[in-house]
């Protein structure tokens, strides 16, 4: 009996160390907001997309996708 009360203490040590070590995993990698400032979100007049305004470029008028290949 003293034997499974120690086994089952020892696995509760080994559950709550590993439990310990990937939650600071996580939060270490967590995305980090690179401004504090809100940017304006806008919608390509020719895919959809909505992405922050400077990521955008307009052409005639219009707000398109900057980067897409795809988009131009």
């Amino acid at each position: 009996m003293g034997r499974v009360l120690t086994l089952i203490i020892l696995a509760v040590l080994v559950w709550w160390v590993f439990r310990s070590f990937f939650r600071a995993q996580v939060r270490d990698e967590a995305p980090r907001a690179r401004s504090l400032e809100a940017e304006d979100m806008v919608k390509c007049a020719r895919c959809g997309v909505n992405m922050p305004r400077s990521e955008a470029r307009e052409d005639g008028g219009r707000v398109v996708c900057a980067a897409n290949p795809h988009c131009h």
